[in-house]
């Protein structure tokens, strides 16, 4: 399958230092800077950087130098209805660093439609260039798609909204993305990327979740708020995201990733998935609520499944110090059969292994801790035994972790909960 696929602190500048700053811009010739004035709420036609030559002759950077202390700045401008992509950079041949700044993007509601694009930008881990997007005034509206990051490394998703007295996002303001029709942002291939301080709300739509096989394929699960596909070492941390689709912050085929200090609500399905594949990876310090169905899902496939057999079992996955509360279908869900017979707070499903649930506070319909596994249901909407009854402690698959006798290795300790099944150790 193929895949959907800080700023520098001002230094002093010692004289020669100075000097030798001055005969470098210099040199690098009369690079044509949009004024900050003329930029300010200006209008501007979609932006391509594909080559150093671009940031003279796309006539869109309003100060910087290029270089990493001084990248060149970018907005803001205001790209609406591009009908394509409006912002694509593509760092393969670029040696200079930049930052999309408050660019305010709305109308290109096409479903192939891109609002910011950065593909192969530090690519294969490589650390070069910096490539930041974000602050507190960025806008981007009705696209298919928010942010796309792609092959790329070392790169920063800043809204500048991050909260400095909790969880989510502070009161000054933040970078939003809004009814994105696939998505807000969409990270594949990646590694090394921060996603933070963004207000994401009413992105995605309803896809038809594959519960059996946890085919990520956007055509089950779509991006939603923000997706993590073949991502390593990455952060998503202090967003906010309110009634995004399929799920809040998913995690597919991503290892040694964080997901933490963050709010999300009224997600279809669930707030948090990670599955198909992802290991080592840390959801701690979130406050969660009003998932549909799940709170905060571990998940493998089942076995036999095509995405079991491509990416591997999910496993050694964190899940701390979180606050997950009043998740649960509504009546119409139930009686259309769309609700999955292992409801609950946090769940662990089918062989994943060796994952701790440690500290958490859940008080969710359907049971506050479940290990469960899906039962397949050609007969069912959705593919699997629906709710109601719960089917839950149901659990023979197993991946790892000593085996099914063994829990496959999972620990439950110190979570206050409002239910739990009976197969969990007492909290």
């Amino acid at each position: 399958m193929a895949l959907r696929s800080v700023p520098h602190r001002p230094t002093t500048v010692r004289p020669a230092a100075r000097a030798a700053r001055v005969t470098a811009l210099f040199l690098i010739g009369s690079l044509p800077l949009a004024s900050a004035a003329s930029a300010a709420g200006g209008s501007h036609a979609p932006i391509v950087i594909q080559k150093d030559s671009d940031f003279s002759s796309c006539q869109c950077v309003v100060s910087g130098a290029g270089t990493t202390a001084s990248p060149y700045v970018i907005g803001p401008w205001s790209i609406n209805n591009a009908g394509g992509t409006a912002v694509l950079v593509d760092g393969t041949n670029l040696t200079k660093s930049l930052v999309l700044s408050n660019l305010t993007i709305a109308g290109n509601s096409r479903p192939t439609a891109r609002g910011i694009v950065l593909r192969n930008v530090n690519p294969a881990g490589a650390q070069g260039i910096t490539a930041t997007v974000g602050g507190a005034q960025t806008s981007i509206q009705t696209t298919g798609i928010g942010i796309t990051v792609q092959g790329s490394s070392y790169v920063t998703l800043d809204g500048a909204g991050a909260s400095t007295q909790g969880p989510g996002i502070g009161g000054g303001g933040a970078g939003r993305i809004n009814r994105s029709s696939e998505g807000a942002i969409d990270v594949e291939g990646s590694s090394h990327v921060t996603v933070r301080g963004w207000q994401l709300s009413a992105n995605g739509a309803d896809n038809a979740p594959d519960w059996v096989g946890l085919d990520p394929g956007a055509a089950h699960w779509g991006v939603g708020g923000v997706r993590l596909f073949s991502v390593t070492y990455s952060t998503i941390d202090h967003n906010a995201a309110n009634n995004d689709t399929d799920i809040s912050y998913a995690l597919f085929a991503s290892s040694h990733d964080a997901v933490t200090a963050n709010t999300a609500d009224y997600p279809f399905t669930s707030n948090v998935m990670v599955a198909d594949g992802s290991a080592y990876d840390t959801v701690a310090g979130n406050q969660f609520g009003t998932a549909d169905f799940i709170g905060i899902l571990i998940a493998d496939p089942l076995p036999g499944s095509a995405a079991l057999a491509l990416y591997g079992p999910t496993h050694d996955v964190t899940v701390q110090g979180n606050y997950d509360h009043s998740d649960g279908p509504t009546g119409n869900e139930i009686k259309a059969g769309e609700a999955p017979a292992f409801l609950g707070g946090i769940v662990v499903l089918n062989g994943t292994y060796g994952n701790s649930i440690l500290g958490n506070r859940v008080h969710s319909a359907g049971g506050g801790i479940v290990w469960a596994q899906a039962v397949p249901d050609s007969t069912s909407a959705i593919g699997v035994a629906a709710a109601p009854p719960l089917v839950h402690c149901n659990v023979t698959a197993s991946e790892g972790g000593g085996g099914v006798g063994n829990l496959n290795g999972n620990v439950w300790s110190g979570n206050v909960v409002n239910a739990q099944d009976p197969c969990i150790p007492t909290q």
